[in-house]
């Protein structure tokens, strides 16, 4: 579907049909857990696809390297596409984190409302949830994204030499932090910024894709502030798996607040975090009200009958 408004300002026919129909609110409440993941998966590869420097830059400089080696060779030479390196393991932590929060979330969210809890509340405390659970898969997968955009390696062998070269208890490293990080994360991402984008055009008369953007900005900088010590600890031991410099948690964190200072230390590269949730946030939860329909018209079809 086209991104831009119809004639007169308008969506296009089939997202209006979304926006009347199936609210955010309600979207994977109507889906099955199967649907859910695929949802998930799409929205997250799409996501990642355009704003993936973002997260390169982030790594890198919580990591206190140069933000030049991200576009320069091995032997100092321009190459614009080091950037990208590791891009295929990223699309798939995003869209398999993403698989797992939108599938685990609709899965909280059902129950939650089964309960008796209001919309809101199911709603933010399903997302919670959900992201808890996706933050297990995700570290593992982080791990191997930062250890290739450190070392290089191919998607399959990075995986296989950590194993061999720390162990397979190293996998988990990081892990607690991340799932910390996910569960604020899509608490925000599919809770806060569509109950956020719901009530300003349902109260305020904004235009949805307005309401949407002011959501996603404030999620990610409610997600990105409060989350962001875990992040830069889950990033420094995860690029340290030899524990050279960080250890445990507690450790690390001494470490980086020594070295640099509290908030230069453990909210390094906050700026391009804040830039990476924001887009994501936009970007999945724009995808999501434009690819339902096409993926799934049957829910729109059962939300309709329901009203």
């Amino acid at each position: 579907f086209s991104s831009n408004p119809g004639r007169g300002g308008r969506e296009p026919p089939a997202v209006e049909w979304v926006s009347r129909v199936m609210s955010d609110r309600e979207a994977l409440q109507r889906l099955s857990g199967g649907e859910n993941c695929l949802l998930g998966m799409v929205t997250g590869v799409m996501a990642k696809s355009c704003n993936y420097p973002f997260l390169v830059w982030k790594n890198t400089q919580q990591q206190g390297l140069p933000i030049s080696t991200t576009w320069t060779t091995a032997k100092g030479s321009f190459s614009p596409l080091q950037v990208y390196r590791g891009l295929p393991m990223a699309c798939m932590n995003l869209g398999g984190t993403n698989a797992v929060q939108f599938g685990a979330t609709g899965f909280f969210q059902k129950l939650l409302a089964g309960s008796g809890m209001g919309q809101d509340g199911v709603q933010v405390g399903g997302a919670f949830l959900g992201g808890l659970a996706s933050g297990i898969p995700c570290s593992i997968w982080e791990l191997c994204m930062i250890q290739q955009q450190r070392f290089g390696g191919s998607t399959l062998g990075t995986p296989a030499r950590i194993v061999q070269e720390y162990g397979a208890s190293s996998l988990s490293r990081g892990a607690t932090m991340t799932m910390g990080r996910e569960a604020m994360f899509t608490m925000s991402m599919l809770g806060v910024t569509p109950l956020i984008q719901q009530k300003l055009v349902d109260s305020s008369g904004w235009e949805r894709n307005t309401a949407l953007a002011a959501g996603s900005l404030s999620g990610a900088l409610l997600a990105g502030v409060i989350t962001h010590p875990m992040d830069t600890i889950k990033s420094c031991m995860q690029g340290d798996l030899g524990r050279a410099k960080y250890d445990g948690i507690v450790q690390t964190g001494k470490a980086i607040a020594a070295e640099h200072g509290v908030v230069q230390g453990l909210f390094k590269g906050l700026f391009y975090r804040i830039a990476l949730i924001s887009t994501t946030f936009f970007l999945v939860n724009t995808f999501k009200q434009r690819t339902v329909p096409l993926l799934f018209p049957h829910a729109l079809k059962e939300a309709d009958k329901a009203r």
